[in-house]
C-alpha cells in the first residue's frame, strides 16, 4: 500500500503542512484540504473516493474546487467520486460548505438533474468500507469537533491515520486488533511549551505524542510518521521530537511516496 501526504503549497515544494489530504494509491483520498489544489489534473482525476476526518477548513479547503475538476472535460466516469464522513461531518458539509452560497450545492444539483455527478456516503464510526481493494473504518479520536481516524488495511498490510485528536484511547484499542499494522500517522501540532493551548484546543504536543505512542501496538516497530505541525513552530517541534529518541517516529515529508 502506498501512502503520500499531498503538498500543501503552490507549486508543491517546502515543508509546510498547513492542509491535509492523505493519497492510498491512487485512488482514495483521506480529507480533502489540498487535493483539489494539486497541480496535476490526472492526479485529482484519478480519485474515486474521499474520506473526511472533520468539518475543519484545512481538511476540506480544497473539496470545492477538486469536485469542480471531476465535472469538467475528460473527467467521465460511470463511477462518481463518492464523499464518504460521519453523519455530523457529512451535515456540516451540506451546510457550511455546499451550500449555494460557498460554492454550488452539488448534491441538490446531482438530484435535480437526474445525473450521479457525485455521492456523498454518511458512514459510521467501526463499520469497515470497501472501496478498490481496501478495507477503511472510521474509529471516534477526542477533538473540538465530531471527528475520525481511520484505519487502512488491504490483504498485505494496514495503517492508522490519526489526523487531529488530543489523548484518546478508543483508536488505539482498535489499533491492537489490527494484523499487519505497520504505519502509523499521528499529529504533534505544538511546542510541548503550548501545551496549554494544545489542550484547550484538543491536540498533541511532542509530550502527549510520546504519551500516544506508547498506547500503540509494539511501537518500536512501527513506522509512526508525524504531521500538522504548526508552521510557525515546525522547527521547535521537530527539535522535540528528535530530543525524543523514538525509534521509527519521522516527521512526515510531503510529497513523499511511503510504502506501508
Amino acid at each position: 500500500m502506498r501512502l503520500q501526504l499531498l503538498p500543501s503549497l503552490i507549486g508543491g515544494e517546502g515543508r509546510a503542512q498547513l492542509l491535509s489530504s492523505y493519497l492510498i494509491g491512487e485512488r482514495i483520498c483521506i480529507d480533502a484540504g489540498s487535493i483539489g489544489f494539486q497541480a496535476d489534473l490526472d492526479q485529482q482525476l484519478a480519485v474515486r473516493h474521499i474520506f473526511i476526518t472533520h468539518s475543519h477548513s484545512d481538511h476540506v479547503a480544497s473539496l470545492p474546487t477538486f469536485l469542480d475538476a471531476h465535472f469538467g472535460v475528460g473527467a467521465d466516469s460511470e463511477t462518481p467520486v463518492t464523499i464518504y464522513a460521519t453523519e455530523t461531518t457529512a451535515a456540516s458539509l451540506r451546510q457550511d460548505l455546499l451550500n449555494d452560497r460557498h460554492w454550488p450545492d452539488f448534491i441538490r444539483l446531482s438530484d435535480e438533474s437526474g445525473k450521479d455527478l457525485m455521492r456523498l456516503q454518511v458512514i459510521e464510526a467501526g463499520t469497515p468500507v470497501q472501496v478498490e481493494g481496501v478495507r477503511i473504518t472510521a474509529v471516534p479520536v477526542d477533538h473540538i469537533v465530531e471527528t475520525v481516524a481511520y484505519i487502512v488495511e488491504d490483504d498485505s498490510s494496514a495503517c492508522a491515520i490519526i489526523t487531529d485528536t488530543g489523548p484518546t484511547d478508543e483508536i488505539w484499542q482498535r489499533c491492537h486488533d489490527v494484523a499487519g499494522l505497520t504505519t502509523v500517522v499521528l499529529e504533534s501540532a505544538f511546542p510541548s511549551r503550548l501545551q496549554w493551548l494544545a489542550d484547550v484546543s484538543k491536540h498533541l504536543t511532542p509530550t502527549t505524542f510520546q504519551t500516544e505512542r506508547a498506547k500503540a501496538p509494539h511501537p518500536d516497530q512501527l513506522q509512526l510518521l508525524a504531521v500538522h505541525l504548526k508552521a510557525n513552530q515546525y522547527d521547535e517541534i521537530v527539535e522535540e521530537l528528535i530530543a525524543l529518541s523514538l525509534p521509527g517516529v519521522e516527521v512526515m515529508e510531503p510529497g513523499r511516496e511511503y510504502q506501508v
